[in-house]
């Protein structure tokens, strides 16, 4: 009996003490093997960082930054991605700003006022991974990192690199604006790191266990924040599929691993991940229902801690099948050798089964 509802009792006990905590567990399975992970990979955006991507600069080379700024947003108008949401709120709240002395702006506070603002562009076309190709006013507007610009044969003028280069330099993302073929102007963008992350980060190696970073932006934009946060090992200008096929890298490698993200390019990782971990509040739908833990608060420092409840647990399992072992041993050697009736016989099996079951439940006050 003992045997039996040990583990079960520990499992559940763990997994409603973690669900008190805001760290939801889809089964005993994932929580167990929780307690393996040797290495933790994270996503940049919306989970080391809030996730609420600002404008910090505009350049203009040859053009007024107001200009640019218009042309960008036009381009990015129906984009979906988080640096296309930061370029058109700016440029929502200039307008704002410019319009009656600021007199209307409670009118243009709502985002689908601002949106609308915004010219919308005659076609629009994504381009995974590198930004955005549209058309506006009879004019081809490219909003792009520099990988789209070398698929397009643009040129880079040195001043334009050296901008890019400083702005990377602070940890930023820029993004290039690029007009009938030559580059206008450039928008630097930044998203503030979570306050937690760093101490997360050092938890987490102290445990012994590595951590890595995978982003989509540049290396040099990905080695600044890595530095900042502390983490082991980063690998930038990552596509969802290149973030999955380093998971299986490492797995190949012997690591067990978990993947930490927020968006729906993280969904393919998340899956192939040993354990997915999803930041629950922010995170997509899809990267919810893609991972086997999510962290309804977006708490990065329950993170550790739910390794740390899941090793605790094996040990309870471990405990409470020991203790189940030892009682059978005990009782079949007093059967053989007489000293055991079938009253105190069960006395002892009820007890037992009192014992793990208690010994279980201590996982709740974990």
């Amino acid at each position: 009996g003992a045997l039996v509802i040990g583990p079960p009792v520990s499992i559940v006990s763990a997994i409603g003490n973690a669900a008190r905590s805001g760290v939801l567990m889809k089964g005993g399975e994932h929580l167990e093997r929780a307690g393996k992970i040797d290495l933790v990979a994270f996503d940049k955006t919306g989970t080391l960082t809030k996730g609420e991507t600002t404008v910090s600069d505009i350049e203009g080379f040859g053009v007024a930054a107001a200009d640019v700024l218009s042309l960008a947003a036009t381009a990015e108008k129906k984009s979906e991605h988080h640096l296309a949401d930061a370029i058109v709120d700016m440029a929502r709240e200039r307008q704002t700003a410019a319009t009656d002395g600021g007199a209307t702006v409670a009118q243009a506070d709502d985002t689908d006022v601002g949106r609308r603002s915004v010219p919308d562009p005659d076609d629009f076309d994504v381009v995974a991974g590198k930004g955005v190709i549209a058309h506006a006013d009879g004019q081809e507007v490219v909003v792009g990192n520099r990988a789209l610009l070398d698929d397009r044969d643009v040129d880079v003028p040195d001043r334009v690199a050296d901008y890019v280069r400083e702005r990377e330099g602070r940890g930023e993302t820029v993004v290039h604006v690029v007009r009938d073929g030559d580059i206008i102007g450039a928008i630097a963008m930044r998203d503030e790191l979570r306050e937690a992350a760093p101490g997360v980060v050092a938890a987490l190696q102290d445990a012994g266990i590595e951590t890595v970073m995978l982003t989509g932006d540049n290396d040099r934009t990905a080695a600044a924040v890595a530095e900042e946060v502390g983490i082991d090992e980063y690998r930038a200008e990552l596509l969802p599929e290149d973030k999955q096929s380093v998971i299986e890298g490492y797995q190949a490698d012997g690591h067990v691993v978990a993947m930490v993200g927020d968006g729906i390019n993280d969904a393919p990782s998340l899956a192939t991940a040993d354990v997915g971990i999803a930041m629950g509040a922010a995170g997509t739908d899809t990267a919810i229902e893609t991972a086997d833990m999510a962290l309804m608060a977006d708490d990065l420092e329950r993170i550790p801690y739910a390794v740390k409840l899941s090793k605790a647990t094996r040990w309870n399992v471990l405990e409470n099948v020991g203790l189940a072992v030892l009682t059978v041993t005990v009782l079949l050697a007093g059967v053989l050798t007489s000293y055991v009736t079938l009253a105190s016989g069960m006395l002892v099996h009820e007890a037992s089964v009192l014992l793990v079951i208690l010994n279980g439940m201590r996982l709740l006050r974990y």
